[in-house]
């Protein structure tokens, strides 16, 4: 899977979790900030990034991801260790 395509579909759960138009959420578009998502939406997307990804990681690893940016990083880290 490549970064764009993990950056889409992070992008479509965010849009589908908030409701917001996929174009509003960019790659360093701050959830918690520009587009004001409650902490239990931000678990939400989590929980969902996790799902679409079988990640297996804890809640808490999404408690601090704020940006599309920094969870397409830790999608790709997660995959990439569990390749490894």
């Amino acid at each position: 899977m490549t970064q764009e395509e993990i950056r889409e579909r992070v992008r479509r759960i965010v849009a589908g979790v908030t409701g917001l138009d996929a174009a509003r959420v960019g790659d360093t578009v701050s959830m918690r900030t520009d587009l004001e998502i409650d902490s239990l939406s931000r678990l939400e997307i989590g929980v969902d990034v996790d799902y679409a990804f079988q990640l297996k990681l804890p809640d808490e690893a999404y408690a601090e991801i704020d940006t599309v940016e920094a969870m397409v990083a830790l999608v790709e880290r997660r995959l990439a260790e569990k390749t490894a």
